[in-house]
């Protein structure tokens, strides 16, 4: 078969022509929704960074407030052992939280109330 020749193969060219700018027409618009997407979401990265930056500026104080207010259990162990041989185990947890905390969270009274400690009598 040989190549059709004329005005034929000119509509042949001209309609494979606008094919390829249709093409290069829609790769450049998916390239440039891609370059916004990747721009929206490095200004939401960039707006999360700084709202996260400004939550941690916390004073001591108030992370303290927060801390007793939760209430913290730390837990740790210790084992000194020579040649795998446990010679020495040590666990410790401690409870770390402010009275009124324990009072509210766990209904353990732990004010100190009686007729020995009201002022009148002291």
């Amino acid at each position: 078969m040989t190549a059709p020749r004329g005005p034929r193969r000119d509509a042949q060219r001209e309609a494979a022509a606008r094919r390829r700018e249709a093409a290069a027409r829609r790769r450049e618009r998916t390239l440039e929704s891609s370059r916004a997407r990747r721009e929206a979401g490095r200004q939401r990265r960039e707006t999360n960074r700084e709202r996260a930056r400004m939550a941690r500026e916390v004073s001591l104080v108030d992370l303290v407030d927060r801390l007793l207010d939760g209430g913290v259990v730390i837990h740790g162990d210790i084992t000194l052992a020579v040649a795998d041989v446990d010679l020495l185990y040590v666990g410790l947890r401690a409870l770390v939280a402010s009275v009124e905390t324990m009072e509210r969270e766990l209904g353990v009274s732990m004010s100190a109330r009686g007729p020995a400690l009201e002022s009148s009598a002291l």
